[in-house]
């Protein structure tokens, strides 16, 4: 199975226009945009994971959270995760 990941944009955040501002949100630096454009919804679990990375200085500090266990998720989700993490960081 191949997974592609997309930059968040107008087009792909739309189906949470009701819950934010999404030109607010496209113009943060933050992960959030990024999880929510590529499929994660916008729950707790989302904003979690989104608060670690902006908050981390390194992938291995946000793979060693002890805030969520990254381990726990199916390897689908962690397998996006790390792509999300190529695009995000470069």
């Amino acid at each position: 199975m191949t997974t592609t990941i997309v930059p968040p944009s107008l087009e792909n955040l739309q189906q949470f226009s009701d819950l934010f501002d999404i030109e607010k949100l496209l113009q943060s630096e933050g992960f959030l945009p990024w999880l929510l454009a590529n499929g994660w919804k916008y729950d707790d679990e989302s904003c979690l994971i989104a608060n670690i990375v902006d908050e981390s200085t390194s992938l291995d500090e946000v793979w060693d959270s002890e805030e969520f266990d990254f381990n726990a998720l199916p390897d689908e989700s962690k397998e996006k995760l790390n792509q999300i993490f190529e695009h995000f960081y470069l």
